[in-house]
């Protein structure tokens, strides 16, 4: 509730307006509710077919509340979906840990998590996507082998959920991916091969949701979108520099590369892996240079406690004069704000690296699966695109780390304190029966 609180006042005094790619997207959905499909059939959406899941998300929201070009009621479903995503987390938390307290622990560390809440007027696929990946991770937890109706609907909603986060948000790959590897191990350990079946609904899900949507807009605006932009393009530019930092954005390997090959995705991936050919060969000879890029590239997304989420707000347009709030969060009090999402980062990461501990030597599988999705993510945007806004869905995850190793810390000093209570008084009645 409380997030839910901080998220809407925020979208109401920062009045965020949507700029480049978020615009696209969002313009191409309220034209496709009109029966306008000029922005759909468009280059960009060759380019990127799989943005068109965000599209439709946003188009059904947008004919819901009859939004028109207005698309703030969209950062206020942002809102709600990071409040959802949070309650899925919890109630996984609960099944992972099994500790009341760990779970209360965590939704206090949630709520200082002011990043997310500046990231909800961000209308982008990442919060939504999310979501629906929370609530995938909260049902597939919920198969236990307790009882076969009730594992065959979490395995279902598992199943949907996933693809519907994919679909939003390719990025969330790396949570069906988690969640299979956490269901193989199970399922060996258990010899249940319900997991079995989950994981190949997941699979099957993904891959239906995805195309579905494309074939929906196909069909519907009379063009094909082909393949697009092919991933490898993605790795090509990650191991690349930029004028940002090493491994971010860079058109020339993806887009340039694209239109050069005449839009053709087999040709654009050739060319992609002769540059990362190139690149690797260049990375083995100069191990120093090799070592500073990944170095920086690594640092520039992890180490960046606002995950540009002020700088979000900072540069899009408006739909009107910034509120106080908002005015005092990006201007005079930056640094100030910045200054508290370091400190609140830096003890995330340290109890989440003491979690990984803890989870290692109790060697229960169930308690590692936001550490599975966290490790895919950091090994993921090590290689291909980095962004420091992609990092954090997985910050959110490593909360629910840092609550189990904080409510750990707090039960050892709790025990310790006792310890030394109790020798005290029996140091006491000692002196005393000796008096």
């Amino acid at each position: 509730f409380a997030v839910l609180v901080m998220g809407l006042v925020w979208t109401f005094s920062s009045l965020s307006a949507p700029t480049h790619d978020s615009l696209i997207v969002s313009r191409a959905a309220y034209k496709a509710s009109l029966g306008d499909y000029s922005d759909i059939d468009s280059d960009y959406f060759k380019r990127f077919p799989f943005q068109l899941g965000y599209v439709f998300f946003s188009e059904i929201i947008i004919r819901l509340f009859n939004t028109g070009d207005n698309y703030l009621v969209i950062e206020v479903i942002n809102v709600i979906c990071l409040a959802v995503s949070y309650l899925a987390v919890l109630m996984s938390v609960r099944i992972m840990f099994r500790s009341e307290k760990t779970v209360k622990i965590c939704a206090l560390l949630m709520v200082f998590c002011f990043p997310a809440i500046l990231f909800c007027t961000f209308t982008y696929g990442n919060i939504p996507g999310l979501m629906f990946a929370s609530l995938a991770v909260w049902q597939y937890l919920g198969v236990k082998g307790k009882s076969l109706k009730s594992d065959i609907l979490h395995g279902v909603l598992c199943a949907l959920f996933i693809g519907i986060s994919v679909s939003i948000k390719k990025n969330y790959m790396i949570v069906m991916a988690a969640i299979l590897i956490i269901a193989v191990v199970r399922a060996i350990e258990r010899k249940r091969f319900l997991h079995l079946a989950c994981a190949l609904l997941c699979v099957i899900s993904v891959w239906g949701c995805s195309a579905a949507v494309v074939r929906l807009y196909e069909g519907r605006a009379g063009c094909e979108f082909g393949d697009g932009i092919p991933m490898i393009s993605w790795l090509a530019m990650g191991l690349n520099e930029s004028e940002i930092a090493p491994g971010w954005y860079n058109g020339k390997y993806t887009v340039t590369n694209f239109h050069e090959n005449g839009m053709d995705t087999e040709l654009a991936a050739e060319d992609s892996v002769k540059e990362i050919k190139e690149r690797i060969e260049f990375f083995r000879e100069d191990k120093t240079y090799a070592g500073d890029f990944f170095g920086e590239k690594i640092i520039s997304q992890w180490n960046e406690p606002t995950y540009q989420s002020i700088w979000t707000n900072q540069v899009r347009g408006r739909y009107g004069d910034m509120g106080k709030i908002a005015s005092w969060v990006c201007g005079d009090g930056e640094a100030k704000v910045k200054g508290f999402m370091d400190l609140y980062m830096q003890f995330v990461y340290a109890m989440t690296a003491c979690a990984a501990l803890l989870i290692i030597k109790k060697r229960d599988i169930v308690s590692a699966l936001f550490g599975v999705v966290i490790i895919g993510g950091f090994l993921y945007h090590t290689l291909f695109e980095a962004k420091s806004q992609y990092a954090i869905s997985y910050f959110i995850l490593m909360i629910p780390l840092a609550a189990y190793a904080l409510d750990y810390a707090c039960g050892k000093a709790d025990g310790l304190f006792k310890a030394v209570k109790e020798a005290w008084n029996a140091k006491k009645i000692k002196n005393k029966a000796r008096g």
